[in-house]
């Protein structure tokens, strides 16, 4: 089985990911060896916690590429953020301080953990009003949001899209996590599951995991669309 991965954070000395270029190989062997030949590096963005990491993350973007060519040849890689979100997001966005996914319309979003229902509506829905679609993370660790269906399909019908972290799923970020994730999973309201990695000590890195646990609760159907084939499908822009 194949997967993608559009959230995940290898990129060396740019964020809270990985320090050295050695533990992102490792990242990238790891994502290799459980099936992902589709990933999309997704340095955090915000220049009140990491600085402009922008030109930074492209350096090291291009090196990995390099890398992946010669050891992983058909291994595809595209370059994004993750947006934590900010009154100026829009406007990061715009003048291309903040990336969408592999420069396309999809933007992938995140706020604070405790982040209020009120400021994650006005979020979404100024970048929505600016013409950018959007993609939730991981919601299911919003405790403001925690079984809140409702404001899930609002916001799909219109047009945001859902990510889950794969980790979620197994009790990752609490039982209330996994909870909602389940919730979410049964009225097929997610669109993606991404592994959110960090560093490659990880348990499982996600994806292949994920996906046979999603196989065997939701059917193999859903489990391939929302670990591959919506992910595949929004990189190359489709």
């Amino acid at each position: 089985m194949i997967f993608a991965d559009i959230h995940i954070h290898a990129l060396s000395g740019v964020d809270d990911g990985p320090k050295k270029q050695e533990d992102m190989f490792d990242m990238i062997a790891a994502e290799y060896e459980v099936g992902v030949r589709y990933l999309c590096l997704t340095p955090h963005f915000h220049p009140g916690y990491f600085g402009d990491n922008k030109e930074e993350s492209e350096k090291v973007f291009s090196a990995l590429q390099a890398y992946c060519k010669e050891k992983y040849p058909d291994f595809v890689l595209a370059l994004g953020n993750e947006l934590r979100f900010h009154p100026r997001c829009v406007s990061w966005l715009n003048d291309g301080q903040g990336r969408t996914m592999n420069g396309t319309k999809y933007v992938l979003i995140d706020f604070s953990e405790w982040e209020s229902r009120e400021t994650i509506k006005k979020g979404l829905d100024s970048i929505l009003n600016a013409g950018y679609i959007p993609i939730l993370a991981h919601v299911e660790r919003y405790r403001k949001l925690l079984g809140d269906l409702n404001f899930i399909r609002e916001y799909k019908d219109n047009g945001v899209k859902i990510q889950l972290d794969a980790e979620s799923l197994f009790r990752g970020f609490g039982l209330r996590a996994k909870k909602f994730c389940n919730l979410i999973l049964e009225n097929h309201l997610a669109d993606f599951v991404a592994s959110d990695s960090h560093n490659s000590k990880m348990p499982f890195l996600g994806m292949k995991k994920a996906y046979d646990y999603i196989e065997k609760k939701y059917g193999a159907t859903y489990a391939k669309a929302v670990c591959c084939d919506n992910a595949r499908q929004m990189i190359f822009n489709q």
